[in-house]
């Protein structure tokens, strides 16, 4: 797979936040008696409406674009495996089943495998072998990783704020597609160096 390609695969990163939050927020608008601070994104999925279909392309096209990343970060890697690219695809893969089934059953997230999210930035740091991207991510890494363990921890003990769970959600969510937003960002703009250079 050359340069371009790989490139064009890494800017996908660009697509998770803006497409899940924006348009989890617009499906919220067409919501029966939903509150988007108290209830998290996936309870619109139990509704039969415009909510619904809208809820569901914010988890599709996320999904796909997370996919999609994870292919551009393992070829970026330059390794045989990426253990880190893996998890963005099971991510990206999580989310395009929270789009095809509705919250409540097992396959709405596919058996929690977007867990793996949470390994995804930090992994991704090990296998990259350009040293200059690394020390760019290293920060954002760090505090990803922290609030995406803080998430799963207030979330197991039952410390997420009773009322607040649908903000905290978006909160969260946000600060985790933030890494693949950045990543790419950061690669874009070293190759721009590299080429005016």
């Amino acid at each position: 797979m050359n340069t371009s390609t790989t490139n064009q695969l890494v800017k996908a990163g660009y697509i998770p936040l803006p497409a899940w939050l924006i348009l989890s927020t617009i499906a919220g608008f067409f919501a029966v008696d939903y509150n988007p601070i108290s209830s998290h994104v996936s309870v619109m999925t139990l509704q039969d409406n415009t909510a619904h279909f809208i809820a569901n392309i914010a988890a599709l096209s996320s999904g796909a674009a997370l996919i999609l990343f994870g292919i551009g970060v393992w070829k970026f890697s330059q390794r045989a495996f990426s253990a880190g690219s893996l998890c963005w695809i099971i991510f990206g893969i999580s989310m395009i089943a929270n789009g095809i089934w509705p919250m409540g059953g097992p396959m709405h997230g596919l058996y929690i495998i977007g867990i793996f999210s949470i390994l995804a930035p930090a992994l991704c740091l090990l296998d990259i072998q350009d040293s200059e991207i690394r020390n760019k991510l290293h920060g954002i890494t760090v505090f990803v990783s922290l609030s995406a363990m803080l998430y799963l921890w207030l979330a197991l003990n039952g410390f997420d704020p009773e009322g607040y769970q649908g903000l905290t959600q978006r909160i969260f969510g946000s600060i985790n597609y933030l890494w693949p937003l950045v990543f790419a960002y950061k690669v874009s703009q070293t190759r721009t160096a590299t080429e005016t250079n």
